[in-house]
Parts: structure tokens; C-alpha cells; sequence
């Protein structure tokens, strides 16, 4: 199996977002040193559930490091110019010597794309065209485009990434529908939703199994997404993650709050959902429903061993720093992982 963390770079009331930039900074470099195969980095703006510029942090990630894969989760397509998308993770490919995994996604939260000044219902069909653009820019030939949403006379982009025909792509996926989606795409589905029941992400992998399958695919990665703390008991463990969690929780369900007077479309009757379900967790919920793994090395083994050999998993990229969680726990868990629970898996 392959083993991955991901890193929302998130900052709690009181803390120093600078801080928390290099923190997670020096845990991308400590994830070469301890064999992880990647880091991942979010895309989120105007909230305090994450920030901005992967580009511009990876490509300083690149210079730090010479081995390990470097992994938008996600870029979010919608919110820019595709060209400038196109030349800006072309040059992070090629400062890293092609190490790039490009993630890509529509957005989730309304709040985001007002914003930006972006109709939020479009999303879908923005992220659509946007990776369309992206990938004809990576072809290496002049092209044009017309489409609803964007539209350029014939040009031809530079600079072109490393890796041909293009980064290996990737996409979160919520539902059997968005991984039929994007199988055949060749984009590799990760698979999962923040504070899915188990039951569901099992289910979910029996899904992409049938999909996978139908389309004759043996080369992609079976991909979960687990939230993942480890200390040295599960008392302490779960002691230690308590703060940034319940903030996590709370912050999350903003997340999904609209202004007073507006409501979601019918197409995004789920964003609401969703939100409710988030305000109904507390911390002793999300561990009594196993939503998010907080324990020691045997608890964290027993739990990758069941996304192993129940849900046919072959890569795990967790969630190692929820809520802004403090560099020396978030490091020393990562250590936890790599000496006492990877090799397990290898």
C-alpha cells in the first residue's frame, strides 16, 4: 500500500496562520524523509477551513524535496483562468523534476464562489470545460476553444509538465455516479467524503470494484481519504485531538451556511444535507461512529487493514492535520504512521 498525508492549511482563532504555513511545510519535507509516497495540499478560499495557492506552496515544497510526489486535493478548476492553470502546475511539474499529482474539482462551498464573483450553480459545467482547456494547453500544440463559459482564439502554451501526456489526474468522488464519471476520463477517483461511516466508504469501493471492472481498468489506485491521529495510547491520542477537531467540526458546518434569505438550488439540496449532518456530530460521535481514526499504532493498523482487505484499498492519503493542529502533533503522529504502521503494508 501506499501511504500519503494531506494537509488542509487550516488556522484556529488565536494562532499564527504563518506558523501553520511552515508547519505544514516541514511536514511535507518530513513525509520524504519517513517513505511516504506523496503530499497533498487543499485549495480553499475566503474561509478559515483552508487557504489558497497550492501552486505557489508546492512549487516551494519542490525545493525542499527531491523523492516524494507533490498532490493538489484539490485544484479547484472553476475559480480560474484554465491557461493560467495550465502554465502554473506545468511549472510546479517541472521544478519538481515531475513529481506532480494533479487533483482537480468543482468547489464545494457557495460562499467561495460568491466571492470570486462566480455563479455557483455553474460550477459543474465550469470545472468541465476548465479541465478541457487544461489538457489541450498540456497537449504541446497550438489550439482554440469555445465553449460557455470560456473561449480563446487558437494559441499555443508554455510552459509544457515533465510528465507526457500529462500528470497523473485524480478527483474526489462522493458517489458511484461521479467515479462512472471520471473512470473513463482516466481520472483516479479518491474515494470518500469527510466523516463517511464506514459502511459507506466500504461501500463506495465495491462501487468503483464494478466500475473499474466495466471499463477494463487494472492501472488505477483504489484511493481512501481517512482522517488519521495517532499518539502513544487512545487516551492520549483522542486528549490530544480533541480541541482541533471539535473546532473542525464547527468550522465545517459553516462551511455549508448561506446567507440569510438564500437557499440552495435543487441541484445542491445535498450541500445542505451535509451541513446538517456536520452540526449533528460532536467529538464523542465522530469516535463512537469511527468517523475519524484517533488512536494509538494497533487502533490506526486494525483500521488500514480493514480499508485493505475489505475495501480492496491500495493507497491511503490521510488527514493528518484537522483543524490546524499544532506542528509537534501532527509530526509526531506522522512518525507514529510511517515507523509502526506502514510497514505493515509493504
Amino acid at each position: 500500500m501506499k501511504f500519503a498525508p494531506f494537509a488542509n492549511i487550516q488556522c484556529r482563532e488565536g494562532h499564527d496562520y504563518n506558523a501553520i504555513y511552515r508547519g505544514r511545510i516541514d511536514e511535507a519535507v518530513m513525509s520524504e524523509k519517513l517513505g511516504y509516497d506523496a503530499f497533498y495540499i487543499a485549495e480553499h478560499a475566503f474561509v478559515e477551513h483552508g487557504r489558497p495557492s497550492p501552486a505557489v506552496t508546492l512549487g516551494h515544497i519542490a525545493a525542499k524535496t527531491k523523492r516524494i510526489r507533490l498532490g493538489t486535493a484539490v485544484s479547484v478548476l472553476p475559480w480560474h483562468n484554465p491557461l493560467e492553470v495550465a502554465q502554473d502546475y506545468a511549472t510546479v511539474d517541472i521544478l519538481s523534476e515531475g513529481r506532480l499529482n494533479f487533483g482537480v474539482g468543482r468547489g464545494g462551498a457557495k460562499h467561495e464562489f460568491d466571492c470570486y464573483g462566480i455563479d455557483y450553480e455553474t460550477s459543474g459545467e465550469r470545472y468541465y470545460e476548465a479541465l478541457q482547456v487544461v489538457l489541450k494547453a498540456w497537449e504541446g500544440k497550438p489550439f482554440s476553444f469555445k465553449g460557455d463559459f470560456f473561449e480563446f482564439p487558437e494559441l499555443y502554451v508554455n510552459p509544457m509538465p515533465v510528465q507526457r501526456p500529462h500528470p497523473p489526474l485524480f478527483q474526489p468522488t462522493l458517489s458511484p455516479a461521479s467515479m462512472a464519471a471520471v473512470v473513463p476520463q482516466g481520472i483516479t477517483p479518491i474515494v470518500g467524503a469527510s466523516f463517511s461511516a464506514p459502511a459507506r466508504i466500504k461501500e463506495n469501493f465495491s462501487h468503483l470494484g464494478e466500475i473499474l471492472k466495466k471499463e477494463g481498468r487494472t492501472d488505477m489506485d483504489r484511493i481512501a481519504h481517512p482522517h488519521i491521529f495517532i499518539s502513544d495510547t487512545v487516551e492520549k491520542a483522542r486528549e490530544e485531538a480533541r480541541e482541533s477537531v471539535e473546532w473542525l467540526l464547527e468550522d465545517f458546518a459553516e462551511w455549508f451556511v448561506l446567507p440569510d434569505g438564500e437557499e440552495y438550488p435543487e441541484k445542491f439540496k445535498g450541500r445542505k444535507l451535509m451541513g446538517d449532518y456536520i452540526r449533528s456530530l460532536s467529538f464523542e460521535k465522530v469516535i463512537e461512529e469511527d468517523l475519524m481514526w484517533i488512536g494509538d499504532a494497533n487502533y490506526i493498523e486494525e483500521r488500514v487493514k480493514w480499508l485493505r482487505d475489505e475495501c480492496g484499498a491500495t493507497y491511503v492519503i490521510s488527514n493528518m492535520s484537522p483543524g490546524g493542529m499544532e506542528h509537534e502533533k501532527v509530526a509526531k503522529s506522522m512518525e507514529l504512521l510511517a515507523t509502526k504502521v506502514m510497514p505493515k503494508f509493504q
